[in-house]
Order: structure tokens, then C-alpha cells, then sequence
């Protein structure tokens, strides 16, 4: 994981920030150039101007970077879908934004990260990234307070669950070479994570609580909106 920085004042803060922001655009540009396995730590400085003892104050090394990448840009997904609390409804809309959001990102980016999510030789790379995904999806599952006397799955098993099926459908879908828009991958997903796989399967009728009343309005959101 990413290098823990000393206590700091606020002019040190806004230069630590400053830097790892240059360092994850210079390896998000090469790796869309060059492919990530192309890529090396001196080649990252060099976009970067840094020098390489800078980069190791902050990372670890090349996949330790590239988790960073990863987690920003969740972060930046989330912070566009706000954590519900008090037992709201859940806005599916802009989830599936968000989700569209990511999933163009990832799209752009490919050629970071289909080695990545794809390749066995960078476990390493799943095993950090799945932590620190975990980390957050059990922070939004506290904000969002579950209701109490409901028997309801541990957070770390259901923070682990969410993390490990994003991964893999992203994994699935740039492999296969994205066969489908970044918007229809996100409405699948959220429909599977928040409503289950009978309605997205269109197994409706099958559910224990018989056919539901939302199938008809989410038809539409399922499908990509018309091109020009």
C-alpha cells in the first residue's frame, strides 16, 4: 500500500498532493501509449519530473501506483453518489451515472488496466487493490447505518463480496475486448447489486415476491441512449 506521510503543514500537504497527482496522470498517459508492462518507474518520474527518491517516498513501487489510480477513481465515482442513511431509498440513477462514469474510465485506460485485473503475473497488484477497495465500500456500508433488528451480512464479507464482483465483471468485460458500453455495464450492475440477478436475467416472475413492480421502468435504463 501507499507509503504513510509524516504529520505535515498545510504548504507540505498541498506538495504531497500535488506530487502523487503527477505521478498517477504520468503512468495513466504512458500506460494509454506504451501498455503498463511497458512501462517503468524511470519512465514515470521522467513525465512526471521527479526524481526516483521522491517516488519512493510515496510508493512503494509501479503497482503500488497504479492502486492508487484505482482508488481515486473510485473515490471520485462515489463521491457522486452520496451514501443514503436513515433508511432512504436508494437513487438507482445516479448510481448507474457514476457506474457509466467508471466504466468509461476504465475504458479509456484499458491498456493500464486489462494487464492488470487480466493477467495472473500481477496478483500482487489484485491483492492491494482488493483491500483497499474493501476499505472503502466497509466505510460507505457504515454511513449508511443499517436498520437495526435486521439480520444482515458482515461488513467485511459484504464489503469483500461488492469488491470482488466489480473486479471481476471489469476484468470479464475488458478482456473480451469491452463488447458493450461503459453505460450498459453500469445498469447491469447496479441492477444485479441492488435488485439481484433474477431481474437482470429476466427471471422476474421467478422471484420469491413474484414479478417486480419496477421491471417495467428500469427497461429503459437498461438501454444505451440513441447516438446522433
Amino acid at each position: 500500500m501507499s507509503r504513510e506521510q509524516p504529520p505535515s503543514g498545510q504548504g507540505d500537504d498541498l506538495r504531497v498532493r500535488r506530487t502523487r497527482r503527477q505521478l498517477r496522470a504520468a503512468l495513466l498517459e504512458l500506460s494509454d501509449e506504451r501498455g503498463y508492462d511497458a512501462v517503468t518507474v524511470g519512465d514515470i518520474t521522467d513525465r512526471a519530473s521527479v526524481n526516483r527518491a521522491t517516488f519512493y517516498r510515496h510508493f512503494e513501487d509501479k503497482e503500488d501506483l497504479a492502486t492508487d489510480v484505482l482508488l481515486q477513481v473510485a473515490m471520485e465515482a462515489g463521491s457522486a453518489s452520496p451514501v443514503v442513511a436513515g433508511g432512504e431509498p436508494i437513487d438507482l440513477t445516479s448510481r448507474i451515472e457514476s457506474g457509466t462514469r467508471l466504466f468509461e474510465h476504465f475504458a479509456q485506460h484499458h491498456r493500464l488496466y486489462q494487464p492488470l485485473l487480466v493477467y495472473p503475473r500481477h496478483r500482487r497488484f489484485m491483492v492491494r487493490a482488493r483491500e483497499a477497495a474493501s476499505v472503502l465500500v466497509r466505510g460507505r456500508i457504515q454511513a449508511a447505518g443499517p436498520a437495526s433488528g435486521q439480520v444482515h451480512m458482515p461488513e467485511d464479507l459484504a464489503s469483500t463480496f461488492a469488491t470482488e464482483l466489480l473486479l471481476s465483471v471489469v476484468a470479464w468485460w475488458l478482456d473480451r475486448g469491452m463488447p458493450y458500453s461503459p453505460r450498459q455495464m453500469a445498469t447491469w450492475f447496479v441492477r444485479f447489486f441492488f435488485h439481484g440477478g433474477l431481474d437482470v436475467l429476466g427471471l422476474g416472475h421467478m422471484h420469491p415476491g413474484g414479478p417486480r413492480a419496477y421491471r417495467n421502468s428500469m427497461e429503459t435504463e437498461c438501454t444505451d441512449p440513441p447516438t446522433n
